[in-house]
């Protein structure tokens, strides 16, 4: 079997879960201008078999990088949606590789609601799903 014919279930997986970033978010008065903790949780399809089955990091999804580059980015952004922020973390991801497919799970206190513990979302994406954007800078690189 070819690298291009296995299917979801045989794809090899990567995760980083309970990632806290520090982020301006929210559009409510009691969250403007602040930083809120988010919990970041991410699950990345890839292959192994490109280089770190043989314990090689060719094709590696270093997780190790990938904290350290969405950490950097947030870090002078602001959002307004949570939803706005996982599909840019999911970006950051993707830019620094290519090949793979992740799932980014957001989760925030939200400090205007007292009763509700957590909220968060979710999203899939691919290289493809940005293919479309124009990068007007070089592949993020740790």
């Amino acid at each position: 079997m070819t690298h291009s014919n296995r299917t979801l279930m045989e794809r090899d997986i990567v995760t980083c879960h309970g990632l806290e970033l520090d982020v301006q978010i929210g559009f409510h008065d009691i969250e403007l201008n602040r930083k809120q903790t988010v919990s970041i949780d991410l699950t990345i399809e890839t292959d192994f078999r490109v280089g770190p089955d043989r314990d090689h990091h060719e094709g590696l999804a270093d997780y190790y990088v990938i904290a350290n580059l969405l950490e950097k980015h947030v870090a002078d952004r602001k959002y307004d949606l949570v939803e706005a922020l996982a599909v840019d973390i999911a970006r950051v991801v993707l830019r620094a590789n290519p090949t793979v497919r992740v799932r980014v799970r957001v989760n925030k206190r939200p400090l205007d609601m007292p009763r509700v513990r957590v909220v968060g979302v979710e999203c899939v994406r691919s290289a493809e799903d940005f293919a479309d954007e124009v990068v007007s800078c070089p592949p993020i690189r740790a």
